[in-house]
């Protein structure tokens, strides 16, 4: 009698450990599903982008006013690269961005997350900046 119920405990602790298990399973499953694309690790978020911080304090020839302020890139970045996950390349292109600080050669310093991590990550480029390419990622290099 005694084996009888003690296989009877196995079977039931074997068979709740086994639901338990493909519980836990399913809801890890489906989490990865229903997670949105856009927190994924890899969708990169473009969090601010400034065309000319170098200038800040650079006194513009006559006629001209500094309009370097944080920021001054960030929609133009954006367009190009946010919720994407691939390596993305932002032209400092001076048409789209506008000349925040005539006379002065502008550096470019743009920062983005990934996803839901928190860090920031950066890239600057040194004057003059204009129409050279900072390219961003969140891909871990290969």
């Amino acid at each position: 009698m005694r084996s009888a119920i003690a296989r009877t405990l196995i079977t039931l602790t074997s068979g709740l450990v086994v639901v338990v298990a493909s519980f836990w399973t399913t809801t890890k499953i489906l989490h990865f599903w229903w997670t949105p694309w856009h927190l994924s690790a890899h969708m990169l978020h473009i969090t601010e982008a400034i065309y000319g911080k170098n200038c800040q304090s650079f006194v513009p020839p006559p006629g001209h006013a500094n309009l370097v302020k944080p920021g001054n890139a960030t929609a133009a970045a954006s367009l190009v690269c946010n919720n994407t996950n691939v390596m993305c390349p932002i032209i400092v292109d001076v048409v789209r961005i506008g000349d925040p600080a005539s006379g002065c050669d502008k550096d470019f310093t743009v920062s983005w997350q990934c996803g839901a991590d928190q860090t920031i990550h950066q890239i600057h480029l040194p004057a003059e900046a204009a129409y050279h390419v900072a390219w961003v990622s969140c891909q871990a290099p290969e």
